[in-house]
C-alpha cells in the first residue's frame, strides 16, 4: 500500500509547550485522533497502521505526548502534567486540524484521555476505540484484577538506566522494558522500530529539560461513563499484564452499548498482527 499523504503540525500551548503532530490523509475525510500512552511518541502508532486507517477514507492524527518525541515542556517554572492537561493537548490539536470532532482512539493512558474528553467535551467526540485500558486511573477498584504479580516485580525492580548519549543503547534499554509489558508473543522488530524512530527525532529524549512542576490531577470519571453516548469499541488483549482482561470487560459494561473485542495473547501492546481489529472498530464506525 502506498503512503497516504503527510502533514507536519506544530500546536503551541499556552505554558509554552509546543505539540508536534502529524496529518495522514485526505483533510477532507473523517478525523480519527490518535491517542497514546503515557510517555509514548507518535511512532507508537506505526506508519503502516496510520495508512490502514487513512485508506479506509479517514483522515489519521497521532502526535507526541509531552517531553516525547518532538514534543517540548516548555520554558521551566510553567511544565505542567496530568490528565487534564492531556485532554487540553488532544483538544488543541483537533483545533489546529480544523476539525470539529474526531473518531477518538485511546491506548492505555490515552484511553483515559478519550474517556475524559467524551464526558467533558462530548461535541468533540463522535466515537470511541479504547485499546488497553481501564474505567479507573492508577488504583483499581475492588472488582477490577490488579497489574500481575510479573508487572508488579518488574516495576519494583527496574532495569539499570542506560547511557543517554548513546542511542543504541538507549534504544536496546526500552526495548527490553517492553518485553515485559507483551503478552503471549513479543514482536521485537515492530517494537524496535517504535523506538528506533522516537529516538531518531529526539536523541536526548528530552533528559536536559527535567519533568514537570504542576500536576493536574483528574477526578474519579467510572460513574460518569453511562453518560457516554456515542459509539464505543473496547479492545483488549486477553494476555495484558497491566491492565488485565477483567479492566476491558468492565469499561464495556459501564459503557452502555460498547462493543467488545478481545485480542488472543495480546498484552499491553498493539502489533501488527492486532491492527486487524482495532482497524475495522476504526473504519466501520459512522
Amino acid at each position: 500500500m502506498p503512503r497516504a499523504e503527510v502533514r507536519a503540525l506544530r500546536v503551541a500551548r499556552p505554558d509554552g509547550a509546543e505539540i508536534a503532530a502529524e496529518v495522514i490523509g485526505s483533510a477532507r475525510h473523517p478525523v480519527v485522533l490518535l491517542i497514546a500512552g503515557g510517555e509514548s511518541s507518535m511512532d507508537w502508532w506505526r506508519p503502516g497502521f496510520c495508512d490502514q486507517i487513512a485508506g479506509r477514507g479517514r483522515c489519521v492524527v497521532r502526535y507526541d505526548q509531552r517531553g516525547m518525541g518532538e514534543t517540548t515542556l516548555g520554558p521551566p517554572g510553567t511544565r505542567r502534567d496530568g490528565l487534564p492537561v492531556a485532554v487540553g493537548d488532544a483538544l488543541a490539536v483537533l483545533d489546529a486540524v480544523g476539525a470539529d470532532d474526531a473518531h477518538w482512539v485511546g491506548f492505555s493512558a490515552g484511553g483515559w484521555v478519550a474517556q475524559l474528553a467524551a464526558l467533558d467535551h462530548p461535541d468533540r467526540v463522535q466515537a470511541l476505540t479504547l485499546v488497553s485500558t481501564s474505567p479507573t486511573m492508577f488504583e483499581a477498584d475492588p472488582d477490577l484484577p490488579g497489574a500481575t504479580a510479573r508487572m508488579q516485580e518488574v516495576w519494583a525492580n527496574p532495569l539499570p538506566e542506560p547511557d543517554w548519549s548513546d542511542p543504541d543503547a538507549v534504544i536496546e534499554y526500552l526495548v527490553d522494558i517492553d518485553r515485559d509489558y507483551a503478552g503471549d508473543e513479543f514482536d521485537e522488530v515492530h517494537d524496535r522500530a517504535i523506538w528506533t524512530d522516537t529516538v531518531r527525532r529526539s536523541p536526548g529524549m528530552h533528559r536536559d529539560e527535567g519533568g514537570a512542576e504542576v500536576f493536574e490531577d483528574a477526578p474519579r470519571w467510572r460513574e460518569r461513563l453511562g453518560e457516554i453516548r456515542v459509539p464505543t469499541t473496547v479492545v483488549h488483549g486477553t494476555a495484558d499484564p497491566v491492565f488485565p482482561l477483567g479492566n476491558g470487560e468492565a469499561l464495556a459494561r459501564d459503557i452502555r452499548g460498547s462493543q467488545f473485542v478481545t485480542l488472543p495473547g495480546g498484552g499491553h501492546e498493539l502489533p501488527p498482527a492486532a491492527w486487524g481489529g482495532v482497524v475495522e472498530a476504526i473504519a466501520g464506525s459512522p
